[in-house]
C-alpha cells in the first residue's frame, strides 16, 4: 500500500498558507475555535496608488474588517494595515465563518483597491498567495503575537523603524513574507 497523507498528522500543524502552500497538495486549513489565529494577507501589487495605506483604501479596509468580523462572528484582538500586507490576530466561532471572512475580505479589498468589476477584470493577481494563518497558543505565544501586530502598526505609522522579523518575536514569520 502506498503512503498516503494522514489527517492525524494535520492536527500537529499550526501554520497554513502563504508561501508554505505553494506546490503542496490541498488540505484543510487548521482552524481552532478555542484559540486565536494570526492571519496575514500579502500583496506585492499593493504599492503606490494601490497601497492599502492610501487614505481612501485605509478607511475602506478598516471599516470592512470590522463589518465582516461582526457578520461572520470573528473576534479581532489586533489589526495592522502595513500598506502591502495586513496582520490580524483573530478568533473565530466556527470554520465556515472564518472561511467566509477570509474569502470575502480578500475579494472585496482587491476589487475596491484595483477598481476591478464585471467587464473590467484585473490583469494580474492582487494577492501573492492564499492567506497565511498560524494558530496561537494562549499565554506567552499570544502575548508575542499581539506585540508583533502592534509593532507592525507602529512601523506602518512611521513611529518605529523597520527591524528584521526574527529579532522582534521568538518565532520567525519571514518565510511567508509577512
Amino acid at each position: 500500500m502506498s503512503a498516503q497523507f494522514s489527517f492525524e498528522s494535520l492536527r500537529q500543524v499550526n501554520e497554513f498558507g502563504g508561501k508554505l502552500a505553494r506546490g503542496k497538495r490541498k488540505v484543510r486549513r487548521p482552524i481552532v475555535t478555542k484559540r486565536p489565529m494570526h492571519l496575514i494577507l500579502k500583496s506585492s501589487f499593493a504599492v503606490g496608488k494601490y497601497s492599502l495605506l492610501q487614505k481612501q483604501n485605509a478607511f475602506f479596509v478598516s471599516a470592512l474588517v470590522a463589518r465582516l468580523a461582526a457578520r461572520f462572528g470573528i473576534r479581532i484582538y489586533e489589526f495592522s494595515n502595513n500598506g502591502n500586507h495586513l496582520h490580524l490576530l483573530v478568533q473565530c466561532r466556527d470554520r465556515n465563518g472564518f472561511r467566509n471572512f477570509n474569502r470575502t475580505l480578500s475579494a472585496l479589498i482587491a476589487r475596491f483597491v484595483t477598481g476591478a468589476r464585471k467587464g473590467k477584470a484585473l490583469v494580474s493577481k492582487f494577492w501573492d498567495a492564499i492567506p497565511f494563518t498560524r494558530v496561537v497558543e494562549w499565554g506567552r505565544d499570544f502575548f508575542f503575537a499581539k506585540n508583533y501586530v502592534l509593532h507592525n502598526q507602529l512601523e506602518a505609522a512611521g513611529r518605529v523603524p523597520y527591524s528584521p522579523r526574527d529579532t522582534r518575536v521568538p518565532w520567525h514569520l519571514g518565510r511567508d513574507g509577512g
